[in-house]
């Protein structure tokens, strides 16, 4: 951590250094070396220079995608938006790191070996992302995806072993492929698709709009609105409602919207049907929404917190469990910046404002 502290502080250096104007800027940490990368390519670059076991560090902006190959840990600033002027008086500004286009995740092998140990936190994707190489011990937290596929193309399903995805959302669908101890922690997911009958998949403390039911895992302490049925064996398909849960599911402590979500579970426990939400939600119109929206935020009323408590004695949904959702950086972050428009006796005035990074995770 005192590495990538470091490479923060030379980007801030270095941008305040050039001329006033907001640089898209990478650092590449490569155990005491660090390398620096500008423009809209510098996260491929980075990528290209990289080893595995780097750091690569994205600043806040739009970036380029480009394959991930190397089983690097990867910091964006984030995928929260606040630059408004509440947000600015209140000192909590986001500057999101984008990355613009679809990108594959194909770690290179190592003696005929995976590689294992990629970590992915705090970006905001709005495009495709495909899982086409067998993946290993992998963690992605705090980040914002639109269609996340663990398939190599949309008629081939990949593995996986030992995945963590946390504090996470997934905009439109999320597919998990044929998955081996995969967690699914704190997030909130719009479409969730199917996976083998070996997979092992447990997912808590989750929203989810809609669950297919071809899907077999484990479900904990989740809020889940709806279960359906994909059209044959279609990838990304969802055509039936109103739905069971898959038989071989166990569910425990999970509020569902549809009194027959559990009909064909055998394993189950303590879970409940919400018909009326109207005193369930702490703000419904930012938690109830037909469709998955960036904004909602899903807190439960303090009734709700009450009444509906996980197997772990804390609250169902995304705030319960001992790591509650947030979308913090768990590295230091810019939350503001500014840097004059010119330089005065030949000096610009920069001014950062940078907020420690989440430690609960």
């Amino acid at each position: 951590m005192k590495k990538v502290f470091f490479s923060l502080i030379m980007a801030f250096a270095i941008t305040a250094s050039m001329k006033a104007q907001d640089v898209l800027l990478v650092t590449l940490q490569k155990g005491d070396a660090t390398q620096i990368f500008y423009g809209t390519e510098a996260f491929k670059e980075a990528m290209a220079a990289a080893e595995n076991g780097n750091t690569i560090i994205l600043g806040a902006g739009t970036f380029n995608a480009t394959d991930i190959t190397k089983a690097v840990s990867i910091y964006g600033n984030g995928y929260e938006m606040r630059s408004d002027t509440t947000a600015q008086k209140e000192g909590r500004m986001a500057y999101p790191t984008r990355i613009d286009g679809d990108f594959s995740i194909a770690l290179d092998s190592i003696d005929g070996q995976p590689a294992k140990g990629l970590y992915i936190e705090g970006i905001y994707s709005n495009n495709r992302i495909w899982v086409t190489k067998h993946l290993d011990s992998a963690i992605f937290a705090k980040c914002r995806f639109n269609y996340f596929s663990i398939w190599k193309n949309a008629d081939t399903m990949m593995t996986t072993k030992d995945i963590l995805f946390i504090h996470c959302r997934f905009a439109s669908w999320f597919e998990p492929g044929d998955s081996g101890n995969m967690g699914v922690d704190n997030c909130v997911i719009n479409y969730i698709g199917r996976n083998k009958a070996r997979s092992s998949i447990l997912v808590q403390n989750c929203i989810i709009h809609f669950v297919m039911n071809t899907l077999k895992g484990t479900f904990k302490n989740n809020l889940i609105k709806e279960v359906a049925r994909p059209y044959g064996d279609n990838f990304e398909n969802s055509y039936i409602d109103h739905e069971p849960l898959n038989t071989s599911c166990s569910a425990y402590n999970n509020v569902f919207y549809k009194a027959n979500a559990l009909d064909a579970v055998i394993i189950k426990s303590s879970n409940w049907t919400v018909t009326d939400t109207s005193t369930f939600w702490a703000d419904e119109s930012q938690s109830d929404t037909a469709k998955y929206n960036d904004t909602n935020t899903y807190k439960l009323s303090d009734q709700a917190q009450k009444d509906y408590i996980g197997t772990d004695g804390k609250q169902i949904g995304l705030y319960g469990s001992s790591f509650p959702f947030n979308a913090i950086s768990t590295i230091p972050h810019i939350i503001s910046k500014d840097i004059a428009p010119k330089t005065e006796n030949g000096k610009l005035k920069v001014s950062i404002k940078v907020e420690v990074g989440d430690n609960t995770l």
